[in-house]
């Protein structure tokens, strides 16, 4: 579709006259140039254009569909790819930061002094050739930290993937060894420092979520995969589990902050540490209180087709009821609200042909109905 029909489709949908049109598709063609037409939710060939006249379609012309498009230009928060790589960028001076506060808090010094100290300095140099780095999803971006990082990372102390193999275990500890034996370091060839990596939390759970069966998410099943079955030894004893996090929304941060902390109250043996590169705004939630007018719209233009044994139910704010505007530049996570990323399934019992959605970013789904 060329750009100028598109357009016109556009202002024909929203009613604009001439100076709303030229106004808004200033601001559109910035956006759409920047980010909206780099999403990699898209398929061959299509571009945003397209998905927003569909998307605009869906809701009734006058207040809703203004409504709605208030949703894109006032409240929207897109991460592009660019955005999403600064955050991996910031993650080392985070690890980095605790780990000199880990040395300090060890040697009863201030923290200042680990840069300073001989003895300090060693320690620090040591934690880091001691230190593993884990991706625990697809979306970790695990090799652009590495070549952020190519300077203080090797190859050897990076793994893609949170399910790390007994050969696999064995050959890290084996060049761990070859690593510390060039320091002329004695300490044990086994880690110490574990950063578990992971690009976004909405809700928290996740990563780490307590079930009435017991703790569940990411975290412990690294801990029980990895840590408290080791037949040869692996993860040092008393090591330190840092769950990182490149974005987080606030009220996700605040979650598994304080379940880690339940954690480890009963994983005594190690220490869990959050951080986040970047947590976003509490203000930023869309909710009955703050958006009384969008809220009703979404969930009046809600159709429970689109609702799977992972979302549950009631996913006009998006799963956990989270209500964030977000969007990240390789898909939509389903914490967003649901009229952005979520399609329709007409052959389903519950579809309800008046309120069909149509997404403006389509997600591609990790999770399906149960067969």
């Amino acid at each position: 579709m060329k750009a100028m029909l598109a357009k016109r489709l556009v202002a024909d949908r929203m009613g604009w006259d001439d100076d709303r049109a030229t106004q808004e598709f200033a601001w559109l063609e910035l956006m759409v140039d920047y980010k909206f037409d780099h999403y990699q939710g898209y398929g061959a060939g299509h571009r945003f254009y397209i998905h927003l006249l569909q998307w605009l379609s869906s809701f009734k012309a006058g207040v809703d569909r203004e409504c709605a498009y208030v949703l894109l230009r006032k409240r929207l928060v897109y991460v592009s790819q660019r955005e999403m790589h600064h955050l991996v960028n910031l993650s080392w001076a985070k690890i980095a930061t605790e780990m000199r506060a880990a040395i300090a808090r060890r040697m009863q010094i201030p923290v200042y002094q680990v840069t300073h100290l001989a003895e300090a300095r060693r320690q620090f140099e040591v934690m880091q050739e001691r230190t593993l780095y884990v991706g625990v999803s697809d979306g970790a971006r695990i090799d652009v930290f590495r070549r952020y990082n190519e300077d203080t990372i090797s190859n050897e102390q990076v793994v893609p993937m949170a399910e790390i193999s007994e050969t696999k275990q064995e050959s890290l500890c084996k060049k761990l060894k070859g690593r510390l034996d060039k320091l002329g370091a004695n300490e044990p060839a086994t880690f110490e420092w574990v950063c578990l990596i992971d690009d976004f939390t909405g809700s928290g759970t996740s990563s780490i979520r307590l079930e009435p069966t017991g703790w569940d998410g990411k975290v412990d099943k690294f801990i029980k995969d990895n840590a408290l079955q080791q037949k040869q030894p692996f993860i040092a004893e008393g090591a330190h589990i840092q769950v990182h996090h490149y974005l987080a929304s606030a009220w996700a941060a605040d979650q598994v902050v304080d379940l880690l902390r339940q954690y480890q109250a009963q994983r005594g043996q190690f220490t869990f540490i959050p951080s986040f590169s970047h947590k976003l705004p509490p203000d930023i939630k869309i909710d009955a209180t703050a958006d009384p007018a969008l809220e009703a719209l979404l969930k009046s233009r809600y159709d429970p087709s689109i609702e799977n044994d992972h979302t549950k139910k009631d996913i006009w704010l998006g799963y956990k009821q989270c209500g964030l505007p977000l969007m990240l530049d390789h898909n939509a996570p389903n914490n967003s609200v649901a009229t952005l990323w979520a399609r329709s399934k007409p052959a389903k019992d519950t579809y309800i042909p008046a309120n069909h959605m149509s997404p403006l970013f389509p997600r591609r789904q990790r999770h399906s109905d149960a067969l």
